[in-house]
């Protein structure tokens, strides 16, 4: 492997190493779990926020019942309406986002599971034999494909995850009117 240069540019005497490109291929995946991890948060607070939303409903149909339309009645419905809305769309879009992709549109890859499974099955030896061949040039060019589909796999799942924060928040500030409103309800 290369030595280091000491111009602190990160370059090697030898170019870029198969290990270089595992580091940021690794760092990149890392992004990917971390939009994941978030996605999860949000929804569990959306999950939150429809549960104790789901009991105000019962209070909502009894004071429309008793009192008809009273004002604190018809801004919890409306309150209500945008939260499902919101949360919804926030669900929706978190559940996409945390759903698999399979590489069909990338470049093939001796480096990610899906191509190796579609290109090997179960023939341990073939991919073996392949590996082996491969040169540290070869395994660059590999990693270097991979690093450049999983960075675009991280930022559009880090835009959805902004994208679902957005509707979350929207969410909340609906979710907020409602309980006070509802608390309002005769």
């Amino acid at each position: 492997m290369g030595k280091r240069s000491n111009s602190g540019g990160g370059s090697s005497s030898e170019g870029t190493t198969p290990e270089t490109c595992f580091g940021i291929l690794s760092a990149t995946q890392d992004q990917i779990r971390f939009a994941d991890t978030k996605a999860a948060f949000m929804f569990g607070i959306n999950t939150l926020m429809f549960g104790f939303l789901a009991t105000t409903i019962g209070g909502l149909k009894e004071s429309l019942s008793q009192h008809g339309a009273t004002p604190a009645a018809v801004v919890t419905v409306i309150s209500l309406v945008l939260f499902g809305i919101s949360a919804s769309a926030a669900v929706v879009i978190l559940i996409t986002v945390t759903m698999s992709r399979f590489g069909e549109l990338a470049p093939k890859s001796r480096a990610y599971f899906g191509h190796i499974v579609r290109q090997y099955g179960k023939d341990y030896a073939k991919y073996v034999a392949e590996v082996k061949e491969m040169s540290e040039e070869d395994w660059t060019e590999e990693l270097g494909t991979q690093i450049v589909e999983v960075s675009h796999i991280a930022l559009a799942k880090h835009k959805w995850v902004w994208r679902a924060g957005s509707a979350t928040v929207v969410g909340f500030g609906c979710w907020l009117v409602c309980v006070v409103s509802s608390a309002l309800m005769p």
